[in-house]
């Protein structure tokens, strides 16, 4: 089952990241997809700023072992007429849902001869690809499902999620928040989310991670535009015997309680250290069905 269906079909799914940068050949690659594949309804693939294996590349290779992928595609990297090819390229392949996304400015790029691109913007590729899902005779029976980026924090009450409201309109269907391990300000955005009926427009798919030390989680807080790692989790991995297994406890603890959230269609757990801490974290959490 596609990831497209599962948001259609299911109360809750669950993806996992493949971070391309970490990968140089097609057998690693495939390895760790394989390890997701049991516990998971689709595998994201995101890109760096750094040399590594192209995402249709990687989507195919998958796709070869029934693993549906998520390709993430932005505009710094590519110019308008690359970034449709790109999406035709996909859709030929099999790819049937995408993230698109403005992507992160390469700082000191001019100094190492890379330019940043920026062409078009993620709104515009957004209704691009609408218009492409709403023709009949370009991908006829072939509709790309298109998530959306958004960072989670506490709104103020006269808060409106008017930019997420923007890319819904340009033909997001799914929206994938930030790393949060903030519970109390989750369910505060997602109350703010609900009220502005975003939920009837886009699936919400909140993300957490398996954080393997307190090093890593201190890191991904001062690192991560968005992410949000808690004084209290940090000191709780501080405090442990065995780091990476009380980072698994961590990340099922809050996958209970992401799926309790109203509002929120899934959860997508981030791989931060051991590839099977994350089907770990799923089995310990109970949110799949038997």
């Amino acid at each position: 089952m596609a990831f497209k269906d599962a948001l259609r079909t299911k109360d809750f799914v669950v993806t996992s990241h493949l971070n391309l940068a970490d990968y140089s050949d097609a057998d690693a690659l495939v390895s760790h997809g394989q390890v997701l594949q049991p516990v998971v309804d689709a595998v994201h693939l995101t890109e760096s700023s750094s040399a590594h294996i192209a995402g249709l590349a990687a989507a195919a290779l998958l796709l070869q072992h029934d693993i549906d992928p998520i390709v993430h595609m932005n505009c710094r990297d590519r110019n308008s007429i690359a970034l449709q090819k790109d999406l035709l390229g996909a859709v030929a392949l099999g790819v049937t849902s995408v993230v698109v996304s403005r992507g992160a400015k390469i700082r000191k790029g001019a100094e190492l001869g890379i330019r940043n691109v920026f062409d078009t913007t993620a709104l515009d590729f957004m209704t691009w690809i609408q218009g492409v899902n709403q023709a009949d005779d370009v991908v006829p029976g072939r509709e790309v499902m298109v998530g959306a980026n958004a960072e989670v924090f506490g709104p103020k009450k006269s808060w409106k999620p008017k930019n997420l409201l923007r890319k819904c309109e340009a033909g997001a269907n799914f929206v994938q928040l930030q790393m949060c391990f903030d519970m109390d300000v989750a369910r505060s955005y997602m109350e703010r989310i609900v009220a502005a009926k975003l939920t009837h427009r886009a699936n919400i798919i909140m993300t957490v991670s398996t954080l393997p030390s307190a090093e890593v989680a201190t890191w991904m807080r001062e690192n991560v535009k968005g992410a949000l790692v808690p004084d209290h989790v940090i000191e709780r991995l501080e405090r442990a015997p065995d780091p990476e297994r009380e980072g698994i406890e961590i990340c099922a603890e809050l996958m209970r309680e992401i799926k309790s959230i109203p509002g929120v269609s899934g959860v997508d757990l981030l791989n931060l250290g051991n590839i099977e801490s994350v089907p770990a974290a799923i089995e310990a959490s109970g949110v799949r069905s038997p």
